[in-house]
């Protein structure tokens, strides 16, 4: 084989910088003018977003999440993260009651900085300083590289003011009083305030565009009031600190219902593509439309009864989280299940659903792709779900506390969750090191968290679906199916049945919904959030037409033109 190193010598095959794609400050402007008119016109309240009311959870739920996803990660970090943490502090403190109605109307725009680039789902470790000075001030200061706040976006783009909530350190007479919430003013009529810098992060590949931001301190000088809490160190720095961010455990579960409209909204892009797409049939001058092919049906019959499922988990994992007789801990369990089974689910299915477009499924401006690629982000906003799967399956097995037990233990997906926990216990019983952060348990125990949560997720949702009245008895027995083939090694294993008989009906359950696909797909109503062009004929000739053109100048003829 020819060697090739000779292209490392030139600084054309330089390629460090070709992802260097900064997004533009027009549609930047652009998404935050849309933000502003929901906070204008949703009549979403302060009250609403502290107190978790339908409201807030019907937002995260609708498809216009979904038409500008930029859109929902502003009003995500606006709403739940800075507004529902300066509003539970607004009950003791009226000065801030000004300060959020500001933001109720979107006159000034909220951020969430926690996160840095050295600290992620450790970030009770951060390092970012607030200094309490003689006269009761503070100043806050990022030390070093690692402690540069990451991810929120800070620029002044926007065309709106911003305040933030920054977590910081607070440092009193040279002792760490533990990480405290502080409300910091970023940028004001256009301008980053003093002391602030902040650096946009290139594009996310697939997703809208969106001003993320590396950003940093420099000896920020805060008022005294603008720390949120005590400013004393607490007995059990832990739970004050797992307190002040409670709302990204309230985050952890309602963004990962933006799974629910993007399943939706990908069912009926491909479905109704797929109905108008017509291949070559058999006899002369006869074409079939490609929906006729299983290939095709399956992902969006899919897409469809997850969905409808998850609408319904989610009425059910609301009303836990909610429920004042359940520890916080469980609540979060909760919401973990339903993030892991919904964002797992929802990848695969959105992928699949895409490359049954062909070669129009990798373009932005069919969507599909696109909301897997705002789906992925949200898999990892507030928390990753791969670790808050450890840590849940980690805390269960040392017997720290349970979720939920199922109320249908005969059903299959009961049988299934109880036989692999069981399994993974034993597996724990067997290691000659069961301390939870040793070798043994992370060579044997952390691959198989995420499986083991997904199977109670799958469990959890197949009970609400069942018994909450508004999902079919054929999406449910899909909804079984899938589940069921997602680990088929077990109910094969277990003599639930052969994998030809497992087979046989997972084509059985999806041929008995079928026939109802062009009503599901009406039901979706997706029709009226759809851009992509690929659904009708006139989207696509007009999206043909809006696109640049290159020709012989000379070339007059018809022929030449698409």
């Amino acid at each position: 084989m020819a060697s090739y190193d000779y292209t490392l010598k030139y600084d054309i095959w330089d390629t460090r910088y070709d992802c260097m794609d900064f997004p533009d400050p027009e549609q930047i402007k652009r998404s935050y003018s849309r933000a502003r008119m929901i906070c204008q016109q949703s009549g979403i309240t302060v009250d609403d977003i502290v107190g978790m009311r339908p409201n807030f959870w019907g937002f995260n739920r609708h498809l216009v999440v979904m038409r500008d996803s930029s859109v929902s990660v502003i009003l995500a970090i606006h709403w739940n993260l800075c507004m529902g943490t300066i509003g539970k502090f607004a009950r003791k403190r009226q000065d801030l009651k000004p300060l959020l109605q500001d933001l109720q109307e979107f006159n000034v725009c909220g951020e969430f900085l926690l996160t840095e680039v050295g600290h992620g789902l450790d970030a009770r470790n951060l390092e970012t300083t607030a200094t309490l000075q003689p006269d009761g001030s503070f100043d806050l200061h990022t030390p070093n590289k690692s402690a540069a706040k990451v991810m929120p976006p800070t620029t002044p783009w926007a065309g709106v003011s911003r305040v933030g909530v920054v977590f910081a350190r607070l440092i009193a007479n040279d002792v760490d009083c533990g990480v405290k919430p502080f409300i910091v003013k970023l940028n004001w009529a256009g301008q980053i305030c003093p002391g602030i810098t902040s650096r946009p992060l290139p594009r996310r590949i697939g997703a809208k565009e969106l001003d993320h931001a590396v950003t940093t301190f420099n000896h920020v000088h805060l008022s005294s009031d603008s720390l949120l809490g005590s400013p004393i160190q607490s007995t059990n720095a832990r739970a004050e600190f797992l307190e002040h961010i409670r709302r990204v455990s309230v985050g952890t579960l309602s963004i990962s219902m933006w799974n629910i409209p993007a399943l939706y909204q990908s069912a009926f892009i491909a479905g109704t593509y797929s109905f108008r797409r017509h291949i070559a049939g058999s006899g002369p001058g006869q074409t079939v439309p490609i929906i006729n092919f299983a290939t095709q049906y399956r992902p969006i019959l899919n897409a469809i009864a997850q969905a409808s499922v998850f609408d319904a988990f989610a009425d059910e994992a609301i009303s836990l989280f909610q429920d004042n007789n359940l520890s916080e801990v469980v609540q979060h369990g909760v919401a973990t299940c339903f993030k892991a089974t919904t964002c797992i689910a929802t990848q695969a299915t959105l992928n699949e659903l895409a490359d049954r477009c062909g070669w129009q499924g990798v373009f932005a401006n069919n969507q599909i792709l696109e909301m897997a690629s705002n789906m992925k982000g949200t898999g990892i906003a507030e928390g990753d779900y791969t670790v808050l799967c450890i840590r849940l399956v980690s805390e269960i097995l040392l017997g720290r506390y349970d979720l939920p037990p199922a109320r249908m233990k005969n059903c299959l997906l009961a049988r299934h969750e109880a036989g692999v926990w069981q399994e993974a216990r034993e597996i724990e019983a067997s290691l000659s090191q069961s301390y939870h952060r040793g070798k043994p348990f992370n060579a044997n125990i952390l691959p198989r968290c995420r499986a083991l949560v997904e199977a109670t997720g799958h469990r959890m949702a197949y009970e609400a679906a069942a018994n909450g009245g508004k999902v079919s008895q054929g999406l449910l027995n899909l909804f079984e199916s899938i589940c069921v083939m997602s680990d088929l090694s077990w109910y094969c294993e277990n003599g639930i049945n052969s994998r030809k008989e497992i087979f046989a009906r997972d084509a059985e359950a999806a041929e008995a919904v079928l026939p109802q696909l062009p009503t599901l797909l009406d039901e979706t109503k997706a029709a009226a959030w759809t851009t992509a062009p690929i659904v009708d004929e006139t989207s696509w000739n007009d999206f043909v037409g809006r696109l640049p053109v290159f020709q012989h100048k000379d070339v007059i003829s018809e022929k030449s033109h698409l």
